[in-house]
C-alpha cells in the first residue's frame, strides 16, 4: 500500500511540474504573440517602408520610375480607349496601357 501512495506522490508531483511548465510555455507564447501583432500593424508597417525608402536613394529613384511608368501607362490607357464596355476595345486598353508602361519604364531609365 505504501508503495502505491509514493508512486501517487510522484505522479501528482509530476503532474504539477507539468502543469506549472505549461503555464510558463502558455505565457511566453502570448508574450510573443503581443509583440508580433504590435510589429504587423499596419502603420509601424508604414513607418518601416518610409524609413527604408529615407536611408536607400536608390530605392526612391526606383519607386519614382515605377509611379511614373504606371501611371502613364493608366492615363494613355485613359486617352485613347476612354471607359468603354466592350471587351474588344477593354483588351486593346490594356494591352496599350502595357506597352505604354514598357516604354515608359525602358525610357525613364537611360
Amino acid at each position: 500500500m505504501k508503495n502505491y501512495s509514493k508512486q501517487s506522490q510522484l505522479l501528482d508531483a509530476k503532474i504539477l511540474a507539468l502543469e506549472y511548465k505549461q503555464k510558463i510555455k502558455t505565457r511566453e507564447l502570448k508574450e510573443q504573440l503581443n509583440i508580433t501583432y504590435q510589429e504587423l500593424r499596419p502603420s509601424r508597417l508604414l513607418n518601416r517602408a518610409i524609413n527604408d525608402i529615407k536611408e536607400e536613394p536608390q530605392l526612391k529613384g526606383n519607386i519614382l520610375e515605377s509611379i511614373l511608368s504606371l501611371a502613364g501607362g493608366y492615363f494613355s490607357k485613359r486617352i485613347i480607349v476612354g471607359k468603354s464596355n466592350s471587351i474588344f476595345k477593354n483588351l486593346l486598353g490594356y494591352g496599350i496601357q502595357y506597352l505604354a508602361t514598357k516604354i515608359i519604364s525602358k525610357n525613364i531609365k537611360h
